[in-house]
């Protein structure tokens, strides 16, 4: 299992950073190459690449530009095995190190990732997945300068204080303004919501969970990916 290095040793160079544009197509190539059937690949790149260095049990820091997702691919049999965690790492350019979960979680993609989810290593993609002659992404700093406010005017309206990215898979938290509910709540950026008051809200669009949002009163209680049950107390209006 790879984790963050914590001594105090000088930090490896991670190399000069990728950007998000370079280094999807890269990684996917990489994760293509350990499927069975790399042409099914169904990919969900909800975080953006992080410098920094890894070390697992029996092997040397690595240092580079992190990042973990989500993969869904055909088995043997022909059939999709299920969305698994994959960990990638880039340095100068060149993947040195990536790994694919398995459907059981017994494995160090499946280890890894949560555990930087929850360090708050991982941080927001900045945009939708890089495509051929597709608009750029916004710049990271752009990307994190409208998330948070978005998160400060839903607090200032009496809102949880929160903005969010719809996936498939929840609501991504982008940003929680300081000193609102979900902050209080000890919600982070990165962390996926997956439901709402019990209601799963996978695949719904912003609209619709906005809806949810606004449409319950008191405290609400969200189903975190990785961490469970998390009550938010809103003031009373």
């Amino acid at each position: 299992m790879l984790l963050l290095a914590a001594d105090k040793t000088p930090a490896p160079d991670p190399g000069p950073d990728p950007t998000w544009e370079r280094a999807v197509p890269l990684a996917e190539a990489a994760i293509k190459s350990e499927l069975i059937d790399p042409s099914s690949a169904q990919f969900e790149w909800p975080y953006n690449f992080s410098s920094g260095s890894l070390k697992g049990l029996l092997t040397k820091r690595r240092a580079g530009w992190i990042t973990c997702g989500w993969v869904n691919a055909k088995n043997r049999m022909g059939g999709y095995t299920g969305r698994v965690w994959f960990i990638v790492v880039i340095n100068n350019g060149v993947v040195t190190d990536s790994a694919v979960g398995t459907p059981d979680g017994i494995d160090y993609a499946s280890a890894t990732c949560p555990n930087l989810l929850k360090q708050g290593f991982l941080k927001p993609a900045p945009g939708p997945v890089p495509m051929a002659g597709a608009t750029p992404a916004p710049s990271p700093e752009a990307f994190a300068a409208a998330a948070d406010a978005g998160a400060r005017g839903a607090a200032a309206r009496g809102g949880v204080g929160i903005s969010f990215v719809p996936t498939p898979y929840g609501a991504m938290i982008a940003a929680v303004a300081p000193g609102s509910p979900a902050e209080t709540a000890q919600l982070k950026a990165g962390e996926m919501i997956e439901s709402i008051n019990g209601i799963s809200i996978k695949g719904f669009d912003s609209g619709t969970i906005m809806k949810m949002l606004s449409g319950s009163s008191g405290d609400v209680v969200f189903g975190v990916v990785g961490v469970g049950p998390v009550t938010i107390k809103r003031p009373a209006k």
